[in-house]
């Protein structure tokens, strides 16, 4: 069963947007289908008005929690004993959230099952952040780490080592170079070599999914 076929089952059709659909879209989209039990993700500007969503909640309420979050962001960043926070992860009796400070003064709010808030993958939420700033043109914070989703082929029985990756049209052989340590648990990470001889990081995350550390089609 594919990954795309699994965040999407038995969840409901979105509701009618009230906004036309703009590039950001797709991003939210894709990381509201890709992250269990999230039901919507919203980017909204420093003035608390959101800029584009997409969700599986009514869309008012959405925009709603979406500028509350910004508004409490905004008053932790003048809070004196907190130094301008990038993230704030939640969870409530009702639902979980994750708010993350972008460039500009705008955030992503993202609305999950409240025990989903703090179990869910960070690399994913890296991954749409790079996506974004890259659509808003954008900076990317200093330090900040980026993954990229790729598509690894592994070795049964377990199916935990990876055999190759998908990329430039095709398969491309790994060299398994040694394991990562310090990862979550039933995550599994290797450095490995490309036939080209750059070199990089595969993690496999506890759903199946595989990250890259570097953009694997500018290494082939």
């Amino acid at each position: 069963m594919s990954e795309r076929t699994r965040s999407r089952r038995h969840r409901p059709a979105p509701p009618p947007r009230d906004q036309e659909a703009s590039t950001f879209t797709r991003i939210l989209e894709r990381l509201v289908t890709c992250l269990p039990s999230a039901k919507g993700a919203a980017l909204v500007d420093a003035e608390g008005e959101t800029v584009d969503y997409f969700g599986y909640l009514d869309p008012f309420d959405l925009k709603v929690a979406a500028a509350h979050w910004q508004i409490v962001l905004g008053e932790l960043k003048e809070a004196p004993n907190f130094a301008s926070p990038q993230q704030i992860t939640v969870r409530a009796r009702g639902r979980g959230y994750i708010v993350r400070q972008l460039p500009e003064g705008y955030a992503l709010v993202v609305l999950l099952h409240p025990r989903a808030a703090f179990a869910a993958s960070e690399r994913m939420l890296e991954e749409s952040e790079a996506e974004l700033c890259a659509e808003a043109a954008w900076p990317r914070p200093q330090g900040s780490t980026k993954w990229f989703r790729v598509e690894v082929e592994t070795i049964p029985p377990d199916h935990s080592r990876p055999r190759r990756l998908r990329a430039a049209g095709g398969w491309q052989p790994i060299e398994v170079m040694g394991a990562m340590v310090g990862l979550r648990g039933r995550e599994k990470g290797f450095r490995v070599r490309l036939p080209s001889g750059a070199e990089l990081l595969l993690v496999r995350e506890c759903r199946g999914r595989w990250f890259a550390d570097e953009h694997v089609e500018a290494l082939i």
